[in-house]
């Protein structure tokens, strides 16, 4: 089974540099086409199903891709990237916790609201070994859009990398895909 990972298209807050997390900002003009050159770039993959995060950025992306196909978009509250509580809307370098989360994950300390890498470690874990290996059985591919903190998190689970490893891969554009194998319950990136 093939899973196709993508992260959301841009918003506002992206070009912005704000931190978003949990905050439901919508796509912009620029995500909305993001959104729209992917469906035409997948057009051809036949998605036996189609995931999504709740929030808004996600789940449009993820309606544009489903469109045409007779497949609805299920959310699932574990796709959702990891939240940042009280820094939530605030610039990505003014706060000494925001530069950890980016640049030392093993000494970021979630602020008040906020949600550990171990949470979302924990997340992703139960995404992967309770929502989508099991479908190997039943599923040639599956799209899951969602944020890319959550898809590095997979990332990491799947290569089994150190937390300060976190961010080695460089940062995922808005509407990129990571592909994964899952054969007989291994996951591997392609």
């Amino acid at each position: 089974m093939q899973i196709y990972m993508m992260r959301h298209g841009e918003t506002d807050w992206n070009l912005q540099k704000r931190m978003q997390g949990r905050a439901d900002i919508p796509l912009n003009a620029a995500g909305l086409e993001q959104a729209r050159r992917a469906a035409e770039e997948l057009r051809e993959t036949r998605f036996d199903r189609i995931y999504s995060s709740p929030l808004c950025r996600a789940r449009v992306t993820a309606e544009r891709i489903a469109e045409g196909r007779g497949l609805p978009v299920l959310t699932d509250e574990r796709l959702t990237e990891i939240g940042f509580g009280i820094l939530e809307g605030s610039e990505r370098g003014m706060n000494p916790e925001a530069h950890a989360y980016f640049h030392d994950p093993a000494h970021y300390h979630p602020c008040e609201g906020g949600e550990s890498y171990e949470e979302l470690d924990a997340r992703c874990a139960d995404v992967l070994e309770n929502l989508l290996i099991p479908l190997e059985k039943q599923c040639r591919t599956i799209l899951v859009c969602s944020h890319g903190g959550w898809i590095n998190g997979v990332i990491r689970h799947i290569m089994n990398r150190p937390l300060e490893d976190f961010w080695k891969d460089p940062p995922r554009p808005n509407c990129g895909c990571v592909l994964v194998d899952c054969t007989e319950g291994k996951l591997s990136l392609l």
